[in-house]
């Protein structure tokens, strides 16, 4: 009896035990992803049964579980997570959201629509890949993203990037506008990236009528962050690396130079230099002025939102230590946003970014380390800056001494506030009406010290200022616009929806410059202390020079849109503008710019529903007109030209003229282009694609022209609208997305877009031509294509030249030219012909995203091809430079080269504009690898932390090209003049650890 008990008690005990596990409870908050906060509404169900609770207002739940089971978090528009309760009696998720990329809304041109909807052809890119790259421009995180945008960026320390959108359509501005939180600007040096909401960039001729003649060239808008209601939240973003650059140009060290210059020497028929005081030297003067710079940025932020207020305040900190010797970058910014809800129809707000930057520039060029010779050292034995040899110490100073000798004696400072205030009111049920002034006032100065210095001693000085001067500049400018848009909205028995949308937009521009010079009498007048570098300071006697100027700008527009969409699958949007410019000549004040788009969601149609493996399927097109302002102001009114003087009698009188004739028919360019393209969601929404094939057309180019003196009264140079660019081709967009389970997700995506373009007029039958050095824009070919001979080969023996066209005028190891024209005898001149174009023909991206359990991997990569780059810093012969290792492989007899030419400068054929100079612009390069841990919440909750992220990132490590310069991006220039390195800033590779927090 006593056993039977005994078996009965542990039975019982037994029951109760697991009728104690089985009555554990688990607690835990759920938050999003996104930004933090707590998730209300959250469905927990214990896997497999109906057992289940709902998280409260604050994201907070409690469940009774058994330590055995696993429980499933889901919610509509997020992932579903799954937890195993393994003994835990506190358990917090993370939720992710799992909006279809077709439901997002994307921002267009004074609106917004949802993706699924619009025509045209517009990019969209999240915040979220901007705020953590290690950049001090958001322009530069953009490059290899989307297609349709090329973005070359450069290493100097705070430059932005030159962005171009479908090509060169201009021979004039080629840079887009930038539209950030509806202010119109020239650029976004102001704006934090850590704060920016979304990018859109604006493509084809549809999407960008509604900015009329400012929008020829595309447009990138930019959307800051603001509070979602209910959100108190602060986050930090802070990340620290260093820059360097790994690719060198190669050069010859000292032995090699002094074997190369002494035989070139010996083929001038010389004695050999003397290097006997540069025994045992060997500078590599890249390495001297070049260094590991260092790069930091801290952003805060503080949102809060409630159902009447919405309140967003940023700051952030940039250093940036470029790769060239004490080139240094800093901004600071400051963003406050403010919107109070007065009722639930009307809304007032105000957003006000500042802005300060500090710039200390280089004195010295990346091309001076370039061409000095590696065989004299820094300084010599007793301290002094030692000059450069004989050969070239007229031309070429010693580039530490300079670097040494003017750092810290320039810089440059400035501030901009960029602030808008709106009033938005809701009327009638339908109406909206929305009222917004911005202002952008920026002010920058400048300025510099010429110091007291010496390179060299005695007889052997070369470089030197006996005198001291100080340099001093400012600038204003200042931008005042206005908004006034009225937007009616309604659905008509469930399928007619129809947005229209009316305004009148106002811009005026002003921007006024000053500069002044003063040379001192003495050494000592103007001392060396920055606090004194003003051109008031010291004897104001002295040599002084002063020049300023000014200039005004004013738009009005008128514009209208009509977005219509029919059941939810014909889709129709028209817009029209009418621009009125102070720019243009008085016959020409007014332009009307509009376009048309439609689409058809095919997916939507009856005899698709059987079509399982297609989500969504979107043909459009759409055709455009636009203007293009990207232009000299006062072109009507010419400036004039007070240099010219004659001598009459004991006189000197001066004389004034205008610097071009003027033509009051001038206009603003026109732009003309249509696309036609699909937008599709396949297999479950997991492969995306979106393709269109554009063509547009530039007409009416604004050029300048020399005319016939027969035809010529007055100045000969006469503004005309001459000429017409066309860019075509395709972009195509690719992107698959798996979850292969709950822990790990991948996703593969990439975009490649090619790009013709083809000068198709200039003149109309005149047979005019804009010439830049060896870069020439003419009829049939690219604008700035590169002319010039084309290399053959190596001349090697003298019977080969005898039977050549250059019979003589070559000489053994000289470079053999193809006679273009055929016609049996060289000319300089006439065989001359196209041998490269700058603008690349493809460019494209490509992306991996992994995300296992709590960490993230992504890698990035983009190239271009097609392109040529012209090393013009090569063809320099104004002294005996350093040689660029590829000289090592010259000509020193028959059959030794047939690609280097001989070691003789005085053979100046060889220096000729040719395809001798011409480098493949062609790249490949791992633009980012990334690598992210997401802390636990389980950890970080506790200490009152809802998400925290720590990541390394990997910044352009690597980059395949056979350019022979440090980077294949050739930035900046004109149109006209693009893809010459004339001594390129080195881009560097940048490695960041970051960490990002939100509370």
């Amino acid at each position: 009896m006593i056993k039977l008990l005994r078996i009965t008690s542990l039975l019982f005990l037994a029951v109760i035990a697991i009728q104690a596990q089985a009555q554990n409870t688990v607690q835990g908050k759920v938050t999003s992803a996104d930004d933090g906060e707590p998730l209300p509404g959250v469905n927990i169900v214990v896997e497999g049964t109906t057992q289940g609770a709902v998280t409260d207002v604050d994201g907070n739940y409690t469940i009774q579980v058994s330590d055995g089971e696993t429980l499933v978090f889901s919610f509509i528009g997020f992932t579903s997570v799954k937890e195993a309760v393994s003994g835990r009696s506190i358990i917090n998720v993370t939720l992710s959201s799992d909006v279809s990329e077709l439901q997002e809304v994307v921002v267009v041109g004074y609106g917004t629509q949802q993706k699924r909807d619009v025509t045209g052809s517009i990019a969209s890119i999240d915040g979220d890949q901007i705020a953590e790259a290690p950049v001090p421009n958001a322009l530069n995180a953009l490059q290899g993203k989307a297609s349709g945008i090329q973005v070359t960026n450069s290493g100097r320390a705070g430059a932005a990037p030159t962005i171009r959108i479908r090509g060169v359509g201009s021979v004039n501005g080629i840079a887009p506008l930038y539209i950030v939180d509806g202010i119109f600007t020239d650029n976004i040096d102001f704006v934090n990236p850590a704060d920016i909401e979304s990018v859109e960039v604006l493509k084809d001729p549809s999407s960008l009528a509604v900015f009329g003649v400012q929008g020829a060239n595309g447009a990138i808008i930019i959307t800051t962050k603001k509070a979602k209601e209910g959100q108190t939240s602060v986050n930090l973003n802070s990340y620290a690396g260093f820059q360097t650059v790994h690719n060198r140009i190669g050069l010859t060290n000292a032995d090699e130079f002094k074997m190369l210059y002494n035989e070139q020497l010996a083929n001038l028929g010389n004695q050999p230099f003397d290097f006997s005081q540069y025994d045992g030297i060997n500078t590599d003067w890249q390495d001297e002025i070049l260094r590991t710079g260092f790069i930091t940025n801290t952003s805060l932020s503080v949102k809060s939102a409630t159902e009447t207020n919405n309140v967003n305040l940023t700051v952030s900190y940039l250093d940036q230590e470029g790769v060239q010797k004490y080139d240094e970058y800093k901004r600071y910014t400051v963003r406050l946003r403010d919107e109070l809800k007065i009722n639930k129809n009307v809304k007032v707000g105000a957003d006000i970014n500042g802005y300060r930057w500090e710039r200390n520039p280089t004195n010295i060029g990346i091309s001076t380390s370039l061409y000095a010779a590696p065989v004299f050292a820094p300084k010599d034995e007793n301290g002094n800056w030692n000059p450069s040899p004989s050969f070239q110490r007229a031309q070429v100073t010693n580039p530490v001494a300079y670097t040494e000798i003017f750092e810290g004696k320039s810089f440059s400072e400035g501030y901009r506030i960029v602030g808008s205030a709106w009033f938005e009111v809701n009327f009638l049920k339908n109406f909206n009406w929305k009222s917004t002034l911005y202002g952008d006032w920026g002010f920058n100065e400048d300025r510099s010290y010429n110091p007291l210095f010496e390179i060299g001693t005695g007889d052997s000085r070369a470089q030197f200022n006996d005198i001291t001067s100080v340099s001093q500049s400012m600038a204003k400018y200042t931008t005042y616009q206005m908004d006034h848009i009225l937007t009616y909205n309604k659905v008509f028995n469930d399928v007619h929806d129809v947005t229209v949308l009316g305004g009148i937009i106002s811009r005026e521009l002003y921007n006024v410059n000053v500069g002044a010079t003063r040379n001192s009498e003495s050494p000592v007048d103007i001392p060396d202390i920055p606090e004194l570098w003003y051109v008031n300071i010291g004897q104001q006697n002295t040599n002084q020079s002063a020049s300023g100027g000014g200039e005004e700008q004013a738009f009005l527009s008128f514009l209208s849109r009509i977005n219509y969409s029919y059941n939810n699958k014909y889709l129709l949007n028209l817009t029209y503008r009418r621009d009125g410019s102070s720019k243009f000549g008085p016959n020409n004040k007014w332009g009307n710019f509009g376009s048309v788009g439609a689409g058809w969601i095919i997916s939507e149609e009856n005899f698709m529903s059987g079509v399982n493996f297609v989500n969504f399927l979107k043909l459009k097109a759409s055709w455009g007109a636009l203007g293009n302002d990207k232009i000299p102001n006062y072109l009507y009114y010419p400036t004039l030209n007070t240099s010219e003087a004659a001598v009459f009698g004991e006189e000197v009188i001066f004389s004034a003229s205008p610097n071009y004739r003027r033509n009051p028919d001038l206009k603003w360019e026109t732009v003309v282009g249509y696309d036609i393209g699909f937008e599709a969601a396949l297999i479950n929404d997991k492969l995306s694609a979106d393709f269109s094939y554009y063509n547009r057309e530039s007409t009416d180019l604004l050029v300048q022209i020399e005319l016939p003196a027969e035809l010529t009264v007055g100045s000969p140079f006469y503004w005309v609208n001459l000429g017409s660019v066309v860019n075509k081709g395709v972009e195509l967009s690719l992107s698959w997305s798996d979850e292969i389970s709950s822990d790990f997700k991948y996703t593969i995506g990439g975009n490649i877009t090619t790009n013709s373009n083809e000068v198709t007029s200039i003149g109309d039958d005149l047979e005019f031509s804009i010439v830049q050095e060896n870069s020439r824009t003419v009829v049939g070919q690219p604008v700035g294509s590169f002319y010039g001979l084309v290399m053959e080969g190596i001349f090697q023996t003298e019977e080969e030249i005898a039977n050549s066209p250059q019979a003589g005028m070559a000489k053994p190891g000289d470079i053999r030219y193809k006679d273009v024209d055929g016609d049996g005898v060289f000319d300089q001149t006439a065989d001359r012909t196209f041998i490269g174009n700058p603008n690349p023909d493809v460019y494209y991206g490509m992306s991996l995203g992994l995300s296992y359990k709590n960490f993230d991997f992504s890698i990035e990569a983009q190239g271009v091809g097609g392109n040529s780059i012209y090393r013009e810093r090569s063809r320099s012969n104004f002294a005996v430079l350093n040689y660029e290792e590829e000289r090592l492989g010259r000509w020193t007899g028959p059959g030794t080269s047939n690609t280097e030419p001989i070691m003789d400068n005085s053979r100046t054929n060889n220096y000729l504009h040719s395809t001798y100079f011409l480098d493949p612009g062609d790249y490949f390069r791992i633009r980012n690898v990334s690598l992210a841990y997401n802390f636990s919440s389980t950890l970080i909750n506790r200490i009152g932390i809802n998400t925290a992220k720590i990541y390394v990132n990997a910044q352009n490590p690597v980059t395949w090209h056979k350019a022979r310069n440090y980077s294949p991006e050739i930035g900046g220039g004109s149109a006209l003049r693009a893809g010459v390195d004339n001594g390129v800033y080195p881009m560097p590779s940048t490695y960041t650890l970051g960490i990002n927090l939100n509370f």
